[in-house]
């Protein structure tokens, strides 16, 4: 028999602005057996048409999308920047009102020209990682089982219940920082008992 449990976070954003359209996330989490963990994704700019020559991109190593019925080849222009950690901390209260983690995280940031086949980006470690939420809405709670059988070789079962509710929030890390449009928190259990 195993079990665990834990907790997450995880929140959305995105926007407009003069340098294009921003879109990112942050999903934080604590596992009861493995401790924290968690990722984080931004990217700004915008898909333009790559220039072409003679029906082939101009100076492009990688064109990444044909996005037209006329065949015009477009390639994303702007930064990138991702990290991960097993560095954090998460807090949350009994009925998911509010939550809170803070850890470091390592950092990745690029600089992306599709059409010019542009890739320069440097890297940053220990990174101070904040994450807050304010559960909005009511509070769901979930529930499933499983199993599997092989007849006279295997018989496994799991459960797992918790509950969740939508939430504001921001996050902020390094170069990154942004008021969620879209998040929520949850807590959660889980057996399985494996019969071999």
């Amino acid at each position: 028999n195993t079990s665990g449990g834990g907790t997450t976070i995880y929140g959305e954003w995105y926007g407009e602005g003069p340098d294009g359209n921003t879109y990112g996330y942050v999903s934080i989490g604590n596992e009861k057996n493995y401790g924290g963990f968690g990722e984080i994704y931004q990217e700004t700019g915008q898909w333009v048409p790559c220039e072409t020559s003679g029906g082939s991109p101009s100076k492009a190593a990688i064109v990444i999308a044909d996005t037209t019925p006329g065949g015009e080849n477009y390639g994303f222009v702007g930064t990138r920047t991702w990290g991960y950690t097993n560095d954090v901390q998460v807090v949350i209260s009994r009925r998911l009102e509010t939550g809170s983690a803070s850890g470091t995280v390592d950092l990745y940031t690029e600089t992306v020209n599709d059409c010019e086949g542009i890739y320069e980006g440097a890297s940053e470690s220990g990174v101070a990682l904040t994450v807050s939420a304010t559960g909005v809405g009511d509070l769901a709670t979930f529930r499933g089982t499983g199993s599997y059988k092989i007849p006279s070789q295997f018989n496994g079962h799991s459960n797992y219940r918790g509950s969740e509710r939508q939430a504001t929030g921001s996050v902020a890390a390094g170069s990154i920082g942004a008021d969620f449009d879209s998040a929520n928190m949850s807590k959660f259990t889980w057996t399985e008992h494996v019969n071999s």
